[in-house]
């Protein structure tokens, strides 16, 4: 195989998009992304090496300090104080909750939580869409009961 300018670009960009899955903080893409511009340009246009490397930093770091802002916010996510989890497990009982398809006793259903979807359990039957109040939690399971 002829080993071809563009391609070495091409395989050091997916290497260091691969790269940012094991060490995430959103650096090495851009660096990644840079590397598949340069061999991009390339397919079309041919440049000296130091013409490339000259490129590949100032696409590399371009897109380093106008997208990495970006680009943190979208896969971090935004949290409010409004939906933030208990700290400890006694401040879920009491809690309330709403039941997401129905539970049955003797097996584990779902209820969302501030947000996020528990395993839970009760004693009585109760129908998807119901408040339930939280009355013991187990590991990753909820004990619930329906409000009376």
């Amino acid at each position: 195989m002829d080993w071809k300018a563009e391609y070495i670009w091409c395989i050091l960009g997916i290497l260091m998009l691969l790269a940012e899955f094991a060490n995430p903080g959103f650096v090495i893409m851009f660096f990644g992304i840079g590397a598949l511009v340069v061999s991009s340009i390339l397919i079309f246009i041919d440049l000296s090496i130091n013409a490339q490397i000259i490129l590949f930093l100032v696409f590399s770091l371009l897109s380093l300090f106008l997208l990495r802002k970006w680009v943190k916010s979208i896969f971090k996510g935004i949290s409010s104080s409004k939906n933030k989890m208990p700290v400890n497990s006694e401040s879920f009982i009491g809690g309330k909750a709403i039941a997401d398809g129905d539970i049955i006793p003797g097996t584990i259903g779902k209820v969302e939580f501030h947000g996020t979807k528990w395993n839970a359990i009760s004693t009585e039957k109760i129908l998807s869409g119901t408040t339930v109040i939280i009355d013991k939690q187990d590991n990753l399971t909820l004990e619930v009961k329906q409000i009376k």
